[in-house]
């Protein structure tokens, strides 16, 4: 109860300085995330009839796994005050041409860059290949497809509205679903319309009411369609050479078959609060550490963030094991099951530092983020654009913490660098097309 207390004490806190744009917001949407992972799932997971599922938890005392939710919870708390303390509502753009924005962030660019990410996606050789998860190395199209296909396809979606109007929203975001559930992951289709979303608020071309509520019911159906397929054939269509046209035709009959059948294994609930158990990883670390066994040296921290570095700038990084691998350090050191835990932003570190030092990292962290949002939402411009797409991909990637959602923000960037040049250039070339005909109209 006290965890919730805090949670709802964020949720007001945010609601109450923000005003009206606290959901247009990455920060707001990241402390979101910890209430669902941390809290929501805990409630859903307190009858024994759905906690019985949990496989997360085996071996696990109850009473770890409330100390967990509370002390994540409270982490949190502190990440949202040290947030606001940056006033972070100071930074609101005022509504930009989305004619401009366009011209830039040209969807039929952005298109042909992710289609051949897309083919090698649908052919079991890019982002949902399979490969890399026995920790073995991945191949260039997996890595280059895993990095940029999912900012790219919404890149294009995004240009595609801006260029011809909010009316064609739920066509664009219905190619847009369709293409990334083919993927065959979930998070992917959930974050691109969530940053389809908010790319189009910050540009101040919102849809409207009727366009959002079709747009929630495609994308839960999008993400039933892809848990459908998974629980009738597992993962196999979706890392093999299946192809966009099987995909399409599995998810289409995952869509028809919903709610026919016998029920067999978890429901729908218990799957979605087993999925959503972000309070396991730090319970099973407390107890081991409660136990006797003492905590990691913090100083891997630090070294953790390392794995951002690119790999050409650092051909060793692959080679280094566990020590840029909290999640495995912590796994291996404290005991845990080697299940697919969820260590969530608050509980990765939970296993090197004490509770106190957890809460004053994450109240720098909050910090940071206040500061990195002020920038962001300081101008809107197409650069800034992918970086709030990127912002939200790393809010999805929440339950696997700071590394990997610092990775998000890596490759959004690149694309954000590869925007901004294209502009630069576009500004040159119209400059230098006016002086050669003074008489012509200035275009800014």
């Amino acid at each position: 109860m006290l965890a919730l207390l805090l949670q709802l004490t964020g949720i007001i806190l945010l609601r109450y300085r923000l005003g009206k744009t606290w959901l247009r917001r990455p920060v707001t949407l990241l402390f979101l995330a910890s209430v669902i992972y941390q809290g929501v799932s805990a409630v859903l997971l307190t009858p024994s009839s759905v906690g019985a599922w949990d496989y997360f938890r085996k071996g696990i005392a109850p009473q770890y796994t409330g100390d967990a939710a509370l002390l994540l919870s409270a982490a949190m708390l502190a990440f949202v005050i040290t947030y606001l303390m940056t006033k972070p509502q100071r930074a609101i753009a005022l509504p930009a041409d989305p004619r401009a924005l366009a011209r830039t962030l040209d969807w039929r660019v952005a298109a042909a860059l992710c289609a051949p990410l897309a083919l090698l996606t649908y052919a079991g050789r890019g982002a949902s290949s399979g490969t890399g998860m026995d920790g073995a190395a991945t191949s260039l199209t997996h890595d280059l497809a895993a990095t940029f296909f999912t900012t790219l396809a919404v890149t294009a979606a995004c240009g595609a509205v801006l260029r011809h109007g909010t009316r064609w929203f739920l066509p664009v975001l219905a190619t847009q679903s369709l293409i990334l559930a083919a993927a065959g992951e979930r998070g992917p289709v959930l974050a691109g319309a969530v940053a389809l979303l908010l790319m189009l608020a910050f540009v101040g071309a919102r849809p409207s009411r009727a366009q959002l509520n079709a747009a929630a019911a495609l994308t839960i159906l999008a993400v039933l369609a892809i848990g459908g397929v998974r629980a009738v054939q597992g993962r196999t269509l979706f890392y093999s050479d299946s192809g966009l046209q099987a995909r399409a035709a599995g998810l289409g009959s995952a869509v028809t078959s919903l709610g026919s059948g016998p029920q067999q294994g978890p429901g729908l609930a218990e799957q979605a609060a087993t999925r959503l158990d972000g309070n396991a990883f730090a319970a099973g670390v407390l107890q081991a550490h409660v136990i006797g066994q003492p905590r990691l040296d913090p100083a891997a921290v630090p070294q953790s963030l390392l794995i951002t570095v690119p790999s050409a700038l650092w051909p060793s990084k692959l080679n280094s094991g566990a020590a840029l691998d909290p999640v495995q350090a912590e796994t291996d050191d404290f005991g845990l099951q080697q299940v697919n835990l969820l260590p969530t932003l608050p509980g990765l570190y939970a296993g090197y530092l004490s509770p106190p030092w957890l809460v004053m990292l994450l109240a720098l962290l909050g910090a940071a983020a206040g500061w990195g949002e002020r920038w962001l939402l300081r101008t809107c411009t197409p650069a800034r654009l992918v970086m709030l797409a990127g912002a939200v991909m790393a809010v999805f990637t929440y339950e696997a913490g700071l590394p990997e959602m610092l990775l998000e923000l890596r490759s959004a960037a690149v694309i954000a660098a590869g925007v901004w040049a294209l502009e630069r250039v576009r500004r040159r070339v119209r400059v230098a097309h006016w002086q050669s005909d003074p008489a012509l109209p200035v275009i800014r």
